[in-house]
């Protein structure tokens, strides 16, 4: 009785809203919402397994439409606003002809997830990553939203610095490996190798964290330190997180070490 109620409810809002019954429409690909469970706590399972195994669109689509339908049924949630964000970061970094939009919507889920627990490090954690994404499609905005990334990092790095990983700590440090230096940007090379050192001792598990440390010392021209770094990463087992992470920055460390250590 508890899904039916919930499916009419659905259906209800839907025609109400002027959609087809159980599809959401809007300028963003989804789908069906009868594909999708009945249950907040379904839904969130959708999204939280999506988010540890895949990094296919489609299923992207699927969390991030399994979180719209949340919002559907129990408006307001801290819990979905910060999982629309991080879906959304995934989906700016992977689908290039929709990157913006996704950045943008993930950018405003960000900052309600903020304003409504803003002792949170998801949040704050999330808004960086989205708005370091749509600063690349938005170069005459990039000061401005490049200097919220660093505040927005910053703030989830003193809220929980270890959370996944190190992963506040190892945005901010990509932040400052990555970005134009002073004065066209806020980069500073030394502040990331800084970072990235203390997040890559503290949580050496991670390959991620090997990735960027190893990025900044090439940067720094520290090419041995470089190499080793790039090939402790390679041969990290490819469980967890890093099974469906690991695929892109493994490309780009080949193609590094192919030309550091032929």
């Amino acid at each position: 009785m508890r899904h039916l109620a919930r499916n009419i409810f659905v259906v209800i809002v839907s025609l109400l809203s002027g959609c087809q019954a159980l599809f959401q429409r809007d300028e963003l690909p989804a789908v069906p919402y009868d594909e999708l469970p009945f249950t907040v706590a379904e839904l969130y399972q959708v999204a939280d397994r999506v988010h540890a195994t895949s990094r296919r669109i489609r299923e992207l689509v699927r969390a991030r439409t399994a979180l719209k339908k949340v919002d559907l049924l129990e408006s307001g949630r801290y819990g979905t606003a910060w999982r629309l964000a991080r879906v959304d970061s995934v989906l700016a970094r992977i689908d290039a002809e929709r990157a913006s939009d996704w950045a943008q919507e993930g950018l405003s889920a960000a900052e309600k997830a903020r304003s409504m627990r803003p002792g949170k490090v998801h949040g704050h954690l999330y808004y960086a990553a989205c708005a370091g994404l749509l600063a690349k499609s938005r170069p005459t905005e990039a000061d401005r939203l490049m200097n919220a990334v660093v505040e927005a990092a910053s703030k989830a790095a003193a809220i929980d610095p270890g959370y996944e990983g190190g992963e506040p700590r190892r945005v901010l440090g990509a932040i400052y490996l990555y970005a134009p230096s002073w004065p066209s940007g806020v980069g500073d090379l030394d502040e990331a190798i800084g970072i990235l050192e203390g997040v890559a001792t503290d949580h050496p598990q991670d390959p991620r964290n090997l990735f960027y440390l190893a990025e900044a010392y090439r940067r720094a021209d520290e090419r041995p330190k470089a190499v080793g770094l790039y090939r402790k990463m390679l041969a990290a087992p490819r469980a967890g997180i890093w099974a469906v992470e690991g695929p892109t920055y493994r490309a780009e460390a080949k193609t590094h070490l192919r030309i550091l250590d032929p």
